[in-house]
C-alpha cells in the first residue's frame, strides 16, 4: 500500500511543491511580497525536502545509474562551489542581518515610543492591537509586555504595529 501510493504521488507532489517554491523564491528574490511569501517558501521548501527525498528512495534504482555513471559529479561539485561562494564570504565577513536586531529593539520598546518613531498616535496602535487581541493595561508598557500578557509571540506585536498605517 504504501509503495503505491509512493509511486502515485511523490512526482506529483515534488513538481508541484517546487513550482511554488521556486515562484516564492522569484518573488524574494525581485523583492516582491518578500514579507509575504518568506515564511511559505521556508515551510512548504522544508515539505519539498521530505517529499523530495521520498522520490529519491522511490527512484533509487535510477539514482545508482548516476553514481555509477558519474553523472552526479559536475551538478554536484558546481552547487557544492556556488553554496561555498555565498556562505564562506558571509561567514568571514559575520555580518547579521540589521532587521532582526531592530525587531528585538522594537519589542523591548514602548507602545508610545514606536508611535512616535512611527508617526501613528498611540491611539491607533491600542486601537489596531486591541482588535487583533492584544491586552494592553498602559501605553507606557513594552511590546514584549504586550504579547506576554496577551499570550501571543512577541512578533506578532511587532508585525500587527508595523501594519498600523495612516490613511
Amino acid at each position: 500500500m504504501m509503495r503505491n501510493l509512493l509511486n502515485k504521488y511523490t512526482t506529483a507532489i515534488t513538481a508541484t511543491l517546487f513550482v511554488v517554491v521556486a515562484g516564492s523564491g522569484i518573488a524574494m528574490f525581485f523583492h516582491v511580497g518578500k514579507d509575504i511569501v518568506s515564511e511559505l517558501h521556508e515551510w512548504l521548501a522544508m515539505a519539498l525536502v521530505a517529499v523530495a527525498g521520498l522520490h529519491i528512495y522511490k527512484n533509487w534504482s535510477a539514482m545508482l545509474i548516476y553514481f555509477r555513471r558519474k553523472t552526479i559529479l559536475a551538478p554536484f561539485a558546481l552547487t557544492l562551489l556556488a553554496a561555498t561562494a555565498f556562505i564562506v564570504p558571509a561567514s568571514l565577513e559575520q555580518r547579521q542581518n540589521p532587521i532582526h536586531g531592530l525587531l528585538s529593539k522594537m519589542q523591548s520598546a514602548k507602545l508610545v515610543d514606536v508611535g512616535r518613531v512611527l508617526n501613528v498616535p498611540v491611539d491607533e496602535l491600542k486601537s489596531a492591537l486591541t482588535a487583533q487581541g492584544f491586552i494592553i493595561k498602559s501605553v507606557d508598557q513594552r511590546l514584549s509586555e504586550i504579547a506576554d500578557a496577551s499570550q501571543k509571540p512577541p512578533r506578532a506585536v511587532v508585525m500587527t504595529v508595523l501594519g498600523t498605517r495612516r490613511p
